[in-house]
């Protein structure tokens, strides 16, 4: 299966692109490149063109990789979804360093190590901010099967155990552990807002009489980057309590 970014970036490609050969130019190596922070919205636009799940999920911050002036490529990192898996990952002396990147994605004619060079410098920038331990997962239902995280060595810790997750007629996929958050707030969930709080129940039934779908999701690869000074990420390292498996391969079509 050809991950999902890749047949987006590949339709993208043949369309009209504003300044194509000045881009293309510029992402021909990495000497014009640089990362900084940037805001949601900017993120957003890439996020909503270019990723599976098409929205910024639990974002917190965001980091964009541009050559020259030109934004080539997104990573979004916030928090991590359960209650205890911040502590799973090292303990919980390890758990206030802990992040997942939660979205990332790179244009149709970034550097084809964008997405690698993107990741490794915006983990040092959020080792900046206090973060160690970062957490991503690949998606089998988007073809992903963790290539990035190899690249960038990443320790490969097996797959989640599959959750729920719903669909909303828009097109967006959600994890069912948000239903529990709509019945304590007023945030607008699908279109309009549930201003009266009710069970988890009840509004899982109103989501499904507006036209959510739910289903079992896949169990997803999981992957820890371990980043900071040596001494540190020796320490975390031997205090990891995820598995450290062989990285998962593609398998190859019979001749």
């Amino acid at each position: 299966m050809i991950a999902h970014q890749r047949c987006i970036r590949e339709r993208q490609a043949l369309k009209p692109c504003l300044f194509r050969e000045e881009k293309q130019r510029l992402a021909s190596s990495f000497a014009s490149a640089s990362v900084r922070e940037i805001d949601f919205d900017t993120a957003h636009r890439v996020i909503r063109k270019y990723e599976w799940l098409a929205n910024m999920g639990a974002t917190q911050y965001a980091f964009g990789l541009y050559f020259g002036p030109h934004l080539a490529g997104v990573e979004c990192f916030g928090s991590t979804a359960g209650t205890y898996v911040n502590a799973s990952v090292a303990g919980s002396e390890n758990a206030k360093y802990v992040i997942t990147l939660c979205r990332g994605a790179c244009v149709h004619w970034a550097h084809e190590n964008a997405a690698s060079y993107l990741i490794s410098r915006s983990c040092d920038l959020m080792v900046a901010k206090g973060y160690r331990i970062f957490v991503a997962y690949g998606d089998p239902d988007a073809g992903e099967l963790g290539i990035v995280y190899q690249a960038v060595s990443w320790l490969y810790c097996g797959q989640t155990t599959a959750t729920e997750e719903f669909r909303t007629p828009d097109g967006e996929v959600k994890d069912s552990r948000s239903v529990h958050s709509y019945t304590r707030d007023r945030r607008n969930v699908i279109g309009y807002e549930y201003r009266q709080k009710c069970s988890r129940a009840e509004m899982k039934q109103r989501l499904i009489a507006d036209g959510c779908r739910f289903f079992k999701g896949q169990p997803k690869h999981r992957y820890v980057g371990i980043y900071g000074d040596k001494r540190l990420k020796r320490k975390i390292r031997k205090a990891l309590r995820w598995p450290v498996l062989p990285y998962p391969k593609r398998e190859t079509a019979p001749e």
